[in-house]
């Protein structure tokens, strides 16, 4: 294979500003703007050997249950960008392939014909490892839509940093971070966070994932878990159950010892940090020198307005929390706030 068009993974926890990031780099005509591509690939998207056209293309369409579920019960995933609307040839009733669910959305208005065209140059791919795979496709949607690189952004992504670092050797690395006490505080309070540790709770109390297979008729639901079932499943009883902050703090820090432990092996010229306080507080300024990290990319004035045009303040919210649930949080992300620069 020549060699490969310029690329870039950003990598972050999650709730850090990365979906904005991504709807910001979008914007920019020099650059393919992948979403969520790897993030919802829930089977797994780097699959050990080679796969064959076929095999690859069923990595990318086959729907995985617990986005089919979270379509069917309304789960409020503002990540989701494929409108759950039965009309729509992809629904609850027919599963949502795993590239239409964000990825092709966030590229166009009319992601069921970019599906089909997917489909159609996917089926002419020879047998390869899946990094080569995910390169071809990724390269050949660049050139469809007039882009100099692809730019591949998931949420909850530095758990992938070990591998992306191995398959693609070449790439250069943006970490987007925010304080773990902010981003844990939004986990908590997010659906998509909300309903994976909801899931989780239901695996360790029932011994199977309802959200991910079928719960035998032996199994008896206790009646407090009742409303979080998938046949079952109550909006207000979901908004209202008392998710452990310190939960999502633990799971912040675990993703930033690792990801960072692993970036720490990549070149220094191929790997930039900044935070989402950055990000919003001078977004000009921070594209500008995004631009010039990456390379092929056109920091226009234009594209500067559009991007600041899109920025909404959040606030801090976890100094909201009681006193003691405050300090056990910093405690938690403590020794992953001392890894982050500055």
């Amino acid at each position: 294979m020549s060699d490969p068009m310029p690329h870039a993974f950003i990598v972050s926890t999650g709730r850090c500003g990365s979906t904005l990031l991504s709807d910001m780099i979008n914007r920019n005509p020099d650059v393919l703007s992948l979403s969520e591509f790897f993030g919802l690939l829930f089977s797994g998207p780097f699959p050990a050997g080679e796969l064959t056209a076929e095999q690859y293309w069923s990595l990318l369409s086959t729907p995985h249950s617990f986005v089919t579920q979270a379509y069917r019960i309304g789960a409020p995933i503002e990540e989701f960008r494929y409108p759950a609307d039965p009309r729509r040839r992809f629904n609850a009733g027919t599963g949502i392939p795993p590239i239409m669910v964000t990825a092709l959305p966030h590229l166009t208005d009319e992601p069921e014909e970019l599906y089909d065209d997917v489909e159609k140059f996917v089926s002419t791919l020879p047998t390869a490892d899946v990094a080569t795979q995910h390169r071809r496709l990724f390269e050949w949607l660049a050139v469809r839509f007039g882009a100099r690189m692809w730019v591949e952004r998931s949420g909850f992504s530095l758990r992938h940093v070990p591998e992306l670092v191995r398959l693609f050797p070449q790439a250069r690395f943006v970490h987007l971070y925010r304080d773990g006490r902010d981003c844990a505080y939004s986990m908590s309070r997010s659906g998509a966070f909300r309903l994976g540790m909801v899931s989780m709770r239901l695996q360790q109390a029932l011994g199977v994932n309802p959200y991910v297979e079928d719960v035998p008729e032996s199994v008896t639901v206790p009646a407090d878990l009742v409303p979080l079932m998938p046949d079952t499943f109550s909006r207000a009883a979901f908004e209202e159950i008392q998710l452990p902050v310190a939960d999502f703090g633990a799971a912040w820090s675990e993703q930033i010892t690792t990801g960072l432990t692993a970036l720490a092996a990549v070149p220094a010229d191929r790997v930039l940090q900044f935070g989402y306080d950055r990000l919003v507080g001078d977004t000009a300024g921070v594209l500008t020198e995004l631009a010039r990290f990456l390379g092929p990319v056109d920091p226009s004035p234009r594209w500067l307005s559009e991007a600041a045009g899109l920025v909404a303040h959040r606030p801090s919210g976890w100094r909201s929390l009681p006193e003691q649930e405050q300090q056990k949080l910093t405690e938690i992300c403590r020794e992953a706030m001392a890894m982050l620069p500055g």
